[in-house]
């Protein structure tokens, strides 16, 4: 049984701890919030062994085997460093670190501590992604004309957007001291996917909007694979409809939510459905804690593959969003 603790109280980790507990090989020894009176309250809400106001006393805890760490992205080094030299395995929130100096560090420390570092992306991990990969493998095998691109798609109209352009408050995603914006919380979604399935991008660049303060509210960014393009639509202060494309000979692959991907759909260009991929989703983190648990438990030359495969895009995606982050400058 994995010995989890967690930081971080919101929905995220509230949807991580169901995933957990419903996986069974994890126990939720230990929940973290700064305030004492939250941390014993959520955990006695979420059936924790305890909760704490004090990082050091879970670094200190022998039993503990790995930390989710789920707070803002300014935080996740510090803590993912700081859990890493007392030996624990860490799972951190997307985006893992925001520079790739950061990156480097955690994943040399974890190395030379025996233990894993995993970037919580979970939409990598769903059935229904793995379908689609081996969809277009197939159909990619089989094209009849050269491959053109994909066009990938989210907006979604945060929750705390009215409340941020009404001066109320500076929620940690509009706000750059905690590496906010709509590259860090969202950007890294289609960025995944891309990367994933086409590999690490030639040239990456972007064109956005911003705010007074700086932060990127709508963005594009233009992936240039020298044979084919892929393009991407990222905001976090506008709701789009728009569904994400891959175009391949006749037919476009479409995918209707790139965050969740909770439906495929194959179309024809005479409007025609060929076929439809949606295993059902009961949590959306139970596939990835699933990943990671086996990653841990069963260690071998198949899971230490899988491991690398997951480090190794980690890299990579970080490696794109800070050319697209040096763009700005």
């Amino acid at each position: 049984m994995l010995q989890i603790a967690t930081i971080g109280t919101s929905w995220i980790t509230d949807q991580f701890i169901d995933a957990v507990q419903h996986h069974g090989s994890y126990h939720l020894r230990s929940v973290y919030s700064r305030d004492l009176a939250k941390a014993k309250a959520y955990a006695q809400a979420h059936g924790a062994d305890q909760g704490v106001d004090s990082l050091e006393e879970l670094w200190k805890d022998q039993a503990l085997d790995i930390v989710y760490i789920a707070s803002p992205n300014s935080l996740h080094f510090q803590q993912a460093k700081a859990a890493i030299l007392a030996g624990k395995h860490v799972i951190v929130e997307k985006p893992l670190v925001t520079r790739l100096e950061q990156w480097e560090k955690l994943f040399t420390l974890a190395q030379g501590a025996g233990v894993y570092v995993f970037e919580a992306v979970r939409h990598m991990h769903y059935k229904n992604y793995q379908a689609l990969k081996d969809l277009l493998s197939a159909k990619y095998a089989h094209r009849k004309h050269p491959f053109l691109g994909a066009n990938f798609s989210i907006g979604q109209y945060s929750s705390k957007y009215d409340t941020y352009q009404q001066g109320e408050e500076l929620p940690n995603v509009f706000n750059n001291d905690f590496e906010g914006g709509s590259l860090y919380d969202m950007g890294v979604y289609p960025l995944y996917v891309a990367v994933d399935l086409f590999g690490k991008p030639l040239t990456a660049t972007l064109k956005e909007i911003t705010d007074a303060k700086g932060i990127d509210l709508y963005e594009h960014y233009f992936l240039d694979y020298a044979d084919f393009y892929v393009t991407i639509f990222v905001s976090k202060a506008v709701h789009s409809l728009n569904q994400s494309e891959i175009y391949l000979d006749d037919e476009v692959v479409r995918i209707s939510d790139i965050t969740n991907i909770d439906r495929v759909e194959v179309h024809q260009k005479d409007g025609g459905r060929v076929s439809e991929i949606a295993y059902p989703v009961r949590n959306w983190m139970d596939d990835e804690v699933a990943v990671f648990a086996d990653i841990l438990q069963n260690p071998g030359e198949v899971q230490t593959e899988k491991y690398q495969a997951l480090t190794q895009l980690s890299r990579q995606v970080l490696e794109v969003m800070e050319t697209l982050k040096g763009e700005r400058t």
